[in-house]
């Protein structure tokens, strides 16, 4: 019973409501409709929708068995939120620091934890993938039809700049893989594949570099590494859908952005004083001169201004561009390692999943999201988007897939 519980069968108390309102909300969270439907926004889908479920569950906890102590991503994580908490009260910008955990990342902590607790087998698990995927796609579909390009850079939405836009379109795309086996529908498989040819596009488009180191990253692991769930059509497929996307969407792509990673030594990010490696070294030495506390969370842009006014300089409010960056010296120096060791340990949960897990659903996830967090991480590595819900839904994946795992194991004994 408890095999089959984990496989994709209900508790016989299980809220079903709970799980598709669940749905909904990280279909709001990822997918943003809110900027591609005006009428929404005066509503807050996210907070409306986490509302609901925040309440639905709590009318419906005792159902949800997992412990959140019990899973050690979980405590990491919790750990890196207490350095958040505590980098406040030192913070450059008290009532920022202040607002933004507690009025905006909270929603992220409280959506991290409540999928850890309702989302417990893997039928579920892949109908949030399901959404995820979807999602993702509607929006970038909207960026396609709704956006601007501007100098050459498809840009789209209130929130995400180019950079962001590739950032998220790619963090996502390997999950698609999971649903083009002959088990699905023929409209699902083909809703798939234009899926990834879409997601391809629309990072290219944006002209973002670091996006298109990332999503090379992700192709060279989906064609040359040897996973399971990748099939050898597969990756004839993906590679198809690769140059054709670069082929018939080339007149809409600024090539000569992706041409200037080889001429780095001539870009200003490099040996302009306010460009991108001045400012990662004065993050770093931000965070050196307060390794307990660092400047406060969302504070990085106040404290390198006021830092720049007191040596003369310009008084700029510069982002971090680099998630690294951006924790350390907001956290300081426990938040960088909390932050390096949590990853770490998602990218080697996703890892070892083939050789401890029991059931191909599990490992399959495991190995399309190893692909996924890999790209994910090296492009947060030139964007300031440490506390993105992104970051922690692979995060959390990790931590549902290794309890799955775990429980799994002990079912079939």
């Amino acid at each position: 019973m408890k095999k089959n519980l984990l496989l994709g069968g209900t508790h016989k108390k299980d809220s079903i409501l709970l799980v598709y309102l669940f749905y909904v909300w990280t279909f709001v969270l990822i997918a943003r409709p809110q900027d591609f439907m005006d009428g929404l926004k005066p509503i807050r889908p996210a907070l409306s929708v986490g509302l609901i479920v925040v309440i639905l569950y709590v009318f419906n906890h005792a159902i949800y068995k997992n412990r959140l102590i019990d899973n050690q991503q979980c405590r990491l994580y919790l750990y890196l939120l207490a350095t958040m908490i505590i980098s406040i009260p030192f913070a450059y910008y008290r009532r920022g620091a202040f607002e933004f955990v507690f009025t905006k990342y909270i929603v992220i902590v409280i959506y991290f934890f409540l999928f850890y607790k309702i989302i417990d087998n893997t039928k579920k698990l892949q109908g949030l993938l399901w959404i995820a995927c979807v999602g993702t796609s509607m929006y970038l579909l909207s960026a396609l039809y709704l956006g601007e390009m501007n100098s050459g850079r498809l840009q789209f939405g209130e929130m995400l700049d180019p950079n962001d836009l590739a950032f998220f379109a790619l963090s996502f795309l390997p999950f698609n893989i999971l649903f083009l086996s002959k088990n699905n529908p023929w409209w699902s498989r083909l809703l798939f594949l234009v899926n990834i040819a879409v997601s391809i596009l629309v990072i290219l488009m944006t002209g973002s570099r670091g996006g298109f180191i990332a999503l090379g990253i992700v192709l060279i692991m989906l064609l040359f590494s040897r996973p399971r769930t990748v099939k050898f059509s597969y990756k004839i497929v993906v590679a198809a859908i690769a140059s054709m996307t670069v082929i018939y969407g080339g007149a809409t792509i600024d090539f000569s952005r992706f041409k200037t990673i080889s001429q780095i030594k001539e870009d200003y990010n490099v040996w302009d004083e306010t460009g991108r490696l001045e400012v990662w070294k004065k993050g770093f030495e931000m965070m050196l001169n307060d390794p307990l506390t660092g400047v406060g969370v969302t504070c990085f842009s106040e404290a390198i201004g006021q830092k720049r006014k007191e040596q003369g300089l310009q008084e700029l409010w510069q982002a971090p561009h680099s998630s690294l960056v951006q924790i350390g010296a907001e956290t300081g120096v426990f938040g960088l390692i909390l932050f390096v060791l949590i990853s770490y340990k998602a990218f080697r949960i996703f890892g070892k999943l083939k050789s401890t897990s029991k059931f191909e659903q599990v490992f399959k996830i495991g190995e399309v999201a190893r692909i996924g967090f890999a790209g994910h991480f090296v492009s947060s590595m030139f964007l300031s988007q440490a506390y993105s819900i992104y970051w922690s839904f692979y995060i959390v994946l990790s931590a549902a897939l290794l309890n799955l795992c775990r429980q799994a194991n002990v079912a079939t004994k």
